[in-house]
């Protein structure tokens, strides 16, 4: 009887290893990387749709296909070489992505388009719209809670990429608020990605 209850014990850790071992990160996932020695590097980050996320002092890390363990690793490895100590880093996923949508033929003509928000603002994420009604960048910015405190509201980013390339439309939200936004960047498009960066010491 003990030999029969081990077995299944190591069978259902191995079972739950595999598991553990086989989640990776995808676009539209959200996580939190907390820096204990440092709490200003803490923050929420949206791991974009070329699978990759962006750090103060660590820089641009790909995500997308690792697993949250790896992902805490190469940011540990790039933030020793700026502490006297290795600190201690952890890497914790706050939101799933969205699902995908299950087509049904009474909604085929409603295309779907999905936008994404990172940076200083409450709620980083992926917002859904309809191809007949599209979203503007206000109004992605409200869905994602708005500008944070430390936002450097001046250079806002829209990030487009293309065949040919990225493209990237700065604007100042203070401006568009007021209906002053230039017309080409007003309506957003499918995998847009809006960056709204942390504002500098003197802004």
């Amino acid at each position: 009887m003990r030999g029969i209850v081990f077995g299944i014990l190591v069978t259902l850790a191995a079972a739950g290893a595999a598991i553990g071992q086989a989640f990776t990160l995808q676009p539209g996932d959200v996580v939190e990387v907390s820096v204990l020695e440092d709490p200003n590097l803490t923050r929420q980050v949206l791991v974009r749709p070329d699978g990759k996320i962006a750090l103060p002092i660590a820089g641009t890390i790909q995500a997308g296909g690792r697993t949250p363990e790896q992902v805490q690793q190469t940011i540990l490895r790039r933030l020793s070489e700026d502490f006297i100590t290795p600190p201690t880093v952890t890497v914790s996923l706050i939101t799933l992505r969205p699902p995908e949508e299950v087509a049904v033929e009474e909604e085929e003509e409603e295309l779907l388009g999905r936008v994404f928000v990172i940076g200083q603002v409450a709620n980083p994420g992926a917002f859904e719209f309809s191809q007949d009604n599209p979203l503007s960048a206000l109004q992605a910015l409200a869905l994602a809670g708005g500008p944070g405190v430390f936002a450097a509201k001046r250079r806002i980013q829209i990030r487009r990429h293309s065949e040919d390339g990225e493209t990237i439309f700065t604007f100042d939200y203070d401006v568009i608020e007021d209906g002053e936004m230039p017309v080409q960047v007003l309506p957003l498009l499918n995998g847009d990605v809006i960056v709204v960066p942390e504002r500098g010491l003197f802004e």
